[in-house]
C-alpha cells in the first residue's frame, strides 16, 4: 500500500480522495493556485504545494509543477481526481517516469480510452454499437467542416479529451457550424489543453446511462452496476441516481455486458465508466471516462464500497479488491449537483464571496467550499453534492426535495430553484425523463414566481440598512429626485434613492419612508406597502418586526445584490437604483451598456467603435469557469465605445461596450 498520496486536484474531489486516504492509513498532500491558496481542500488536506497562478493552464494543468510537488512532498503515488489531467497519457507517463504511481489507468489505456476518437474506435473492435459520425479528431475548423459535410442535423460537437460537458456543443443549423466548431476548439484547449474534436449525431430525446467498472490491469473487470444521468444541462449532468429502475433487465444486462467486455479487451485497471446512450430500445456506445466521476456516491450508497478505496487498492495490490458476487444492489441514490449559477442569466457561472451555505444534516453532503470562501471564474462551480438514499426511488427523491428546501447559498446565485423544481417535477418523479427534460422544466420554472413582494421588501429594507451604515452620503445627490415622503421629517430614508429589485423576469420597483412609530421604515414593493423594523441582535442576525410578524434574517447584500437566509429559504435580488446609469439613460437619449454578467477574462472583441450593429448581434465572447459566453447587442445602433479588450480580466458589472441606439428605436 501507498504511504503517501498527492491529490493533483482541488474542490471537494480533493477532499473526498483525503477522507478515505486518511481512513486507510495513506498520507496525503494536495497542490493549489495563487486562487486557491484559502481553498477548502488546501484547509482539509492540511500539506500543499502552490504550483502557479489561477488560470489553470499556469497551475493545474502544469505536469512539471504538479510531479515536482509529489517529489517534494515525499508522495510515492499520485491520484488525479477528475477533469485538469486526469485522463492526460502525458501526466501518467511523466508521474511513472519520476518512479511515482498513477492511481489511473496506464498511460496506454489513457490514450486508447481518453481520447474520445480512439475509445470509440476500440467499441467497434468489441462490437459495440456507436453513435455514427466521424472517426479521426482534427482542430481544424476548415477539414471537421468538410467532415461533416452530408451528415443530417443536429450534429453534437465533442472535445476528443474532453469530460464534465466541456468543449461539447450541439449543432442545429448549418450557419452557426463554423463558431460552434471554433467555440468547441477553445473550450478543449482552455480546459484539456487539448483542441481536438469530434463529430457525432446527436439524438435527442433520449437517455444517458453509465457503467461503473473496476479492473485490476491483468484482464480482469467486474461491473457496480449502472447510473441514470439523463437530467443534464449544457451536457453536464445535475442530477443522478443509481441503479437505472427504467431499464428492461434484457437491455440493462447487454449493457454491463458491453462495459465489462470493453474493459477486458483493454486490460483496464482502477475505476471507469462506460457511457451510452439509450435511444428506442437500444444502446450505443458514448465514451469511456478512465477515471472517477463525479457521480460515484450514488454507486457507493446502492453498493456499501468505497469506490475510491477500491480504485486505490486495485492499482497499488494489482488485483481485484472484490469479486463481482460481492457487489449487491439495495435501494435508490440520488445526487443533485449543487452549483454558483444564475438562473436569471440562463445559469451562466456566478462568482464572487459565498456570504453564507446552509446545507442540510441527515444526508450526504460531499461539498468543496465554506462560508466565507469565493467562487472563482477560474475552475468549475461546484459549491456541493447532496446525496439521498431511499429503499425505493420515490422515498429517495422526497428525501433529496426536503434536504434542498432546507438548504440556502447567499453572496452568490445557485442553481437551487432547478434542483428544487427537478426533484419535485411529474415528470422526473414518474421516471420520464431524458436529455432534453431540463430544457422543458426549466421553462415551467421561470412560470413560477420565485420571490413573493413581501420577501422583496425586507430584502430591500436590509440593503437601505447596510448602505446607510457603510456609506451614508450614497444616495444625498438623489435628494428629492427619487425619493418617496411618506410624511413630515428629515429621515435619511426620506432621501434614499428609488431601488429597482429583480429576480429573473420578476421586478420590484421599491420606494422607502419613515413611519413617526418606533422607527418603522415603510417600503412599497410595486403595489404592496409594509411596515419593516430591523434590529440587529447579533453577529449576522436581524430581527425584523414585519406588519406586526417578527422574522429572524440572516442579511447578505452588497452594492447590487440584496438578500437573505431565513429559516431553511434563501431569497437574492439584484438591486440597482434610478438614475444610476443603468436604468435611465442620460440627457434622455436612449443608449445600450453591454454589462459583463460575470468575473472572467475576454477572449475575444468583435466590433470597432463607429461600427453599426442590429439587435442581437456579437460584440464579443467571455469566458469564465471553461465556459464561453456570446455578448451580443441589447439594442440596434452604433458602437459607441469598446471599453475591453481580448486577453483582459473583467468585473462582473464592468461596462464593455456601449451602444448609441438607433433614432428611431430611441423614439420608440
Amino acid at each position: 500500500m501507498f504511504k503517501k498520496v498527492l491529490i493533483a486536484n482541488r474542490g471537494e474531489i480533493a477532499c473526498r480522495i483525503a477522507r478515505t486516504c486518511r481512513e486507510m492509513g495513506v498520507a496525503v498532500a494536495t497542490v493549489h493556485s495563487t486562487a486557491d491558496r484559502d481553498a477548502l481542500h488546501v484547509r482539509e488536506v492540511g500539506e500543499s504545494v502552490e504550483i502557479g497562478s489561477a488560470p489553470a493552464g499556469d497551475s493545474y494543468l502544469r505536469i512539471d509543477r504538479i510531479v515536482e510537488a509529489a517529489l517534494a512532498v515525499g508522495a510515492d503515488a499520485v491520484h488525479p481526481g477528475y477533469g485538469f489531467l486526469a485522463e492526460n497519457p502525458e501526466f501518467a507517463d511523466a508521474v511513472v517516469d519520476a518512479s511515482l504511481t498513477f492511481i489511473g489507468p496506464s498511460a496506454e489505456i489513457l490514450r486508447r480510452f481518453g481520447d474520445k476518437a480512439a475509445a470509440k474506435a476500440e467499441a467497434v473492435a468489441a462490437d459495440v454499437p456507436v453513435v455514427a459520425g466521424t472517426v479521426e479528431p482534427s482542430a481544424s475548423v476548415d477539414d471537421l467542416i468538410e467532415s461533416v459535410a452530408g451528415m443530417p442535423l443536429p450534429l453534437l460537437l465533442k472535445a476528443a479529451a474532453g469530460g464534465g460537458g466541456k468543449g461539447m456543443r450541439v449543432v442545429a443549423s448549418p450557419d452557426s457550424l463554423r463558431q460552434n466548431i471554433e467555440a468547441a476548439i477553445r473550450e478543449g484547449r482552455s480546459a484539456f489543453g487539448n483542441p481536438n474534436l469530434i463529430v457525432e449525431q446527436y439524438l435527442p430525446e433520449a437517455r444517458h446511462i453509465e457503467v461503473q467498472i473496476l479492473g485490476d490491469g491483468n484482464g480482469r473487470v467486474i461491473h457496480l452496476f449502472d447510473r441514470e444521468c439523463s437530467l443534464q444541462r449544457r451536457h453536464q449532468k445535475v442530477i443522478e441516481e443509481a441503479p437505472v429502475t427504467s431499464l428492461p433487465d434484457a437491455l440493462r444486462q447487454e449493457i454491463l455486458a458491453h462495459a465489462v467486455r470493453l474493459g477486458e479487451r483493454v486490460g483496464y485497471r482502477g475505476l471507469g465508466t462506460v457511457e451510452f446512450i439509450v435511444k428506442d430500445g437500444k444502446a450505443y456506445f458514448l465514451e469511456v471516462n478512465p477515471r472517477i466521476q463525479v457521480e460515484h456516491p450514488v454507486t457507493e450508497e446502492i453498493c456499501g464500497q468505497d469506490l475510491v478505496a477500491l480504485q486505490i487498492r486495485s492499482v497499488a495490490e494489482g488485483r481485484l479488491p472484490i469479486e463481482q458476487a460481492d457487489v449487491i444492489v439495495g435501494g435508490v441514490a440520488v445526487e443533485a449537483r449543487l452549483y454558483a449559477e444564475d438562473p436569471d442569466q440562463d445559469f451562466i457561472p456566478s462568482t464572487g464571496k459565498l456570504e453564507s451555505l446552509s446545507l442540510p444534516s441527515g444526508l450526504r453532503v460531499d461539498r468543496g467550499i465554506a462560508a466565507g470562501m469565493s467562487v472563482t471564474p477560474y475552475y468549475d462551480p461546484m459549491i456541493a453534492k447532496l446525496i439521498a438514499v431511499g429503499p425505493d426511488r420515490q422515498q429517495a427523491y422526497a428525501r433529496l426535495s426536503a434536504a434542498l428546501e432546507e438548504s440556502a447559498a447567499l453572496g452568490v446565485q445557485s442553481n437551487l430553484p432547478l434542483l428544487r423544481a427537478l426533484t419535485t417535477s411529474p415528470t422526473v418523479l414518474r421516471n420520464g425523463v431524458h436529455t432534453g427534460s431540463i430544457a422543458e422544466i426549466v421553462l415551467d420554472l421561470a412560470a413560477v414566481p420565485q420571490v413573493s413582494t413581501e420577501e422583496a421588501a425586507l430584502a430591500a429594507a436590509l440593503w437601505l440598512r447596510a448602505h446607510r451604515a457603510s456609506a451614508p452620503m450614497l444616495w444625498t445627490g438623489w435628494n428629492g429626485a427619487t425619493g418617496w415622503r411618506l410624511n413630515t421629517g428629515t429621515s435619511e430614508a426620506n432621501h434614499a434613492p428609488s431601488i429597482r429589485c429583480a429576480s429573473g423576469a420578476m421586478g420590484f420597483d421599491i420606494r422607502f419612508g419613515m413611519l413617526d412609530l418606533d422607527d418603522a421604515l415603510v417600503v412599497a414593493a410595486n403595489e404592496d406597502t409594509y411596515a419593516i423594523r430591523l434590529t440587529e441582535i447579533g453577529e449576522d442576525l436581524v430581527l425584523a418586526d414585519l406588519d406586526g410578524r417578527t422574522l429572524t434574517l440572516i442579511p447578505s447584500c452588497d452594492e447590487g445584490r440584496a438578500g437573505f437566509i431565513r429559516g431553511a429559504r434563501g431569497v437574492s435580488l439584484t438591486v440597482t437604483p434610478y438614475l444610476s446609469g443603468k436604468l435611465l439613460s442620460s440627457g434622455g437619449t436612449a443608449s445600450g451598456e453591454v454589462l459583463a454578467p460575470m468575473m472572467g477574462q475576454v477572449i475575444a472583441v468583435e466590433v470597432v467603435e463607429g461600427q453599426a450593429v442590429g439587435l442581437g448581434d456579437r460584440l464579443g465572447v467571455m469566458e469564465s469557469m471553461k465556459m464561453e459566453l456570446v455578448l451580443r447587442a441589447p439594442v440596434a445602433g452604433t458602437i459607441g465605445t469598446v471599453a475591453c479588450a481580448a486577453g483582459e480580466s473583467v468585473e462582473r458589472d464592468q461596462c464593455l461596450f456601449e451602444i448609441l441606439a438607433d433614432q428611431d428605436e430611441a423614439a420608440a
